[in-house]
């Protein structure tokens, strides 16, 4: 798939439009996120994300110390 894509600087980040050679008219983006948002390719019908999106917790990866350890349990 081929892309055109204009980006402008603004005072608060990035912002432009994108044109796919499979679309009608350039589609407008505020950020980088948008931006990224419409160059992934569309899910095909049907299909879905079974559940819900996977989300770690905020102390995902950290270990209590020895010391408290005791204190904790």
């Amino acid at each position: 798939m081929r892309y055109v894509i204009e980006v402008y600087r603004e005072h608060d980040g990035v912002c432009g439009s994108v044109a796919a050679e499979s679309c009608e008219s350039p589609r407008p983006f505020h950020g980088w996120l948008e931006l990224l948002a419409l160059l992934e390719p569309p899910l095909p019908e049907g299909a879905g994300r079974e559940g819900p999106p996977h989300q770690e917790s905020p102390d995902a990866g950290w270990t209590t110390p020895a010391r408290n350890r005791r204190a904790a349990g």
